[in-house]
């Protein structure tokens, strides 16, 4: 039962990584992941989950698209600090 259940987890984990984008908030370095399919329009609030699984819902004030990467300006919905997360394609 305890492989069975250790299995399970590892599935769970790659499954779920797998249908995230990860980014980086530029000032900390910290990783971050938002769903997979996840839009990234001017004015639209996002949920982003930080290392510990915890839901930050940012809204988006700006974005800048390039070949490499999406660079994402946020404003914490709870705090008001702003925030820029580097998206990598």
């Amino acid at each position: 039962m305890r492989f069975l259940s250790m299995v399970l987890m590892i599935f769970l984990l790659t499954a779920s990584s797998a249908m995230a984008k990860e980014g980086i908030v530029s000032d900390t370095g910290d990783t971050v992941l938002v769903e997979d399919s996840t839009i990234f329009n001017e004015g639209d609030t996002i949920p982003v989950f930080d290392a510990d699984g915890t839901q930050h819902d940012l809204q988006v004030i700006s974005v800048t698209d390039t070949e490499e990467s999406t660079s994402v300006e946020f404003i914490d919905a709870e705090t008001g600090d702003a925030k820029t997360i580097e998206f990598l394609k």
